[in-house]
């Protein structure tokens, strides 16, 4: 089986559902001397490489990113066969960016992490749940509606499934609180610089 893991680095899986705050506790992981990898910044550059971006447009009839949204969100077939060309020259890229890495702790940033079974290869797992009450505002900063968003992460776990498959969960209610349990797993886990 693959697997992300190399002896005398720990491989942190991080994830949530959309407007999470995954992206935000990433950044807080880095500022604790992690190295961290996101699939959606990944996945963007995939999309860039002229071979990927043919094989795209092969197959879903349209390489064009706004209209690729429309589809795969739409349509669970064209997701899938958008995800079949994407997800294993994602894993192949995120393995080799792990292995090229010299910090001892890297997190791993992956909307789907539960959902593609990529929690197998890592070594620990957490989950970042955003307050329900402070959705309202998240999505008005994002210029998303309700019903985008609800269509965005209806093939998605529920939050309660993710928390329940999780190592370790984080409650995003405020920027602050997030800084400070991702500072205080940092210090727990013993095996990074103190910033």
């Amino acid at each position: 089986m693959m697997s992300f893991r190399v002896k005398s680095k720990w491989i942190i899986g991080l994830t949530g559902s959309m407007l999470s705050g995954k992206s935000t506790a990433l950044a807080y992981f880095a500022k604790c001397g992690a190295d961290v990898l996101s699939c959606d910044v990944l996945a963007r550059e995939l999309r860039e490489r002229p071979t990927v971006l043919k094989k795209i447009r092969a197959t879903l009839g349209t390489a064009d990113k706004t209209e690729l949204a429309k589809l795969v969100f739409a349509n669970a077939a064209k997701r899938k066969a958008l995800e079949n060309i994407l997800h294993p020259l994602l894993l192949k890229e995120v393995r080799a960016r792990i292995k090229q890495s010299n910090r001892p702790v890297v997190v791993l940033e992956a909307p789907l992490l539960f959902e593609a079974g990529w929690d197998k290869y890592t070594d620990l797992n957490i989950v970042v749940l955003a307050d329900p009450k402070t959705l309202p505002a998240r999505l008005k900063e994002r210029q998303l509606s309700r019903a985008e968003y609800n269509r965005r992460t209806q093939h998605q776990l529920p939050n309660l499934q993710k928390a329940q498959r999780a190592d370790v969960v984080f409650f995003h209610t405020t920027k602050a609180q997030l800084k400070k349990s991702v500072e205080r797993f940092c210090s727990v886990l013993e095996v990074l610089p103190h910033q």
